[in-house]
């Protein structure tokens, strides 16, 4: 019995630490109690098993923090800990405190999903789409709500209207904006096709795909050392289809990645992408989580 009042106590002082000084370090909690470490960390851990700790998925060193639930805000102090764009991903998302997933740089979205901490994914289906959006995660999910529907469907203000209209030769839309300069850069540039380029690069591609029974539907983007495709392969289901990104890099990155995911969701097909180089160690997680939308595979050069 004494045995046991005095485990009881432990972790009171252990809560009590936490209260007081917010999210903490195993170890630091330790040196408050004046207990040794293993046994503090074993006891915490049970803490979080008796939901009265909450354990954080971001690590400060080789250990993650431990909180009281009310104490996720207190979190932000430890976001020195984050790498670069992890912190930029933060700082974007504490600004605007709602972020949509499609309207953001590859970098940022893959970051997003790395600070789990702070960034809460909430999936909404509007029109028979679905969109993901991102939301801080010190913000309620009524206020949220509120930010997405007014994201979805902005209103616009009588004094705005009369501004628009007085000004309605001026004002283009930005996604006007950006179609008109898509299709100048378009018309300006000639138009490059499959018998206009070679390389040994795409020499090589094309034997492959020919060896392996692959059928090409569609050149997307011809270049010697890049090619698009989408491409069509007979399986026991029938005919499946890819978006090819066949790339001639030493090393896949998390923006070829989450670049060629963006291209072949837009088609509605999984990606397939071909490098003589393998897929760099820090993108690895991401591909591990997209592995069922997109495969790599090294070829010979």
């Amino acid at each position: 019995m004494p045995d046991m009042q005095k485990l009881l106590q432990t972790k009171e002082r252990i809560l009590e630490v936490i209260r007081q000084r917010g999210p903490e370090l195993p170890v630091r909690v330790a040196n408050a109690i004046g207990n040794n470490n293993l046994f503090t960390a074993a006891f915490m851990s049970e803490l979080v098993g008796e939901q009265k700790l909450k354990i954080s998925h971001m690590r400060v060193g080789s250990s993650p923090l431990y909180y009281i639930i009310g104490q996720e805000e207190q979190l932000q102090k430890y976001t020195n800990y984050l790498n670069h764009k992890e912190k930029e991903a933060f700082r974007v998302l504490k600004e605007n405190k709602i972020l949509k997933d499609e309207e953001l740089e590859p970098a940022i979205r893959v970051a997003l999903r790395s600070i789990k901490d702070f960034a809460v994914p909430i999936q909404i289906t509007n029109n028979g789409e679905l969109k993901i959006f991102w939301k801080i995660h010190t913000l309620s999910n009524e206020d949220a709500k509120d930010i997405i529907e007014l994201k979805l469907n902005p209103k616009v203000e009588k004094k705005t209207e009369k501004i628009v209209e007085q000004k309605k030769e001026e004002y283009i839309e930005p996604e006007k904006i950006k179609k008109e300069e898509s299709t100048e850069l378009k018309e300006k540039q000639p138009k490059q096709t499959s018998t206009s380029i070679s390389s040994p690069f795409l020499d090589n591609i094309k034997s492959m795909l020919k060896e392996r029974k692959f059928e090409i539907l569609t050149e997307l983007l011809v270049k010697k050392k890049e090619y698009y495709a989408k491409i069509s392969s007979d399986t026991h289901f029938g005919k499946q289809e890819f978006y090819l990104v066949a790339k001639d890099k030493k090393k896949i990155t998390t923006d070829d990645l989450v670049n060629a995911m963006q291209k072949s969701q837009a088609e509605k097909m999984p990606a397939l992408i071909l490098s003589p180089g393998d897929i760099d160690k820090k993108a690895q997680d991401f591909y591990r989580e997209w592995r069922n939308l997109i495969k790599h595979e090294k070829i010979s050069k």
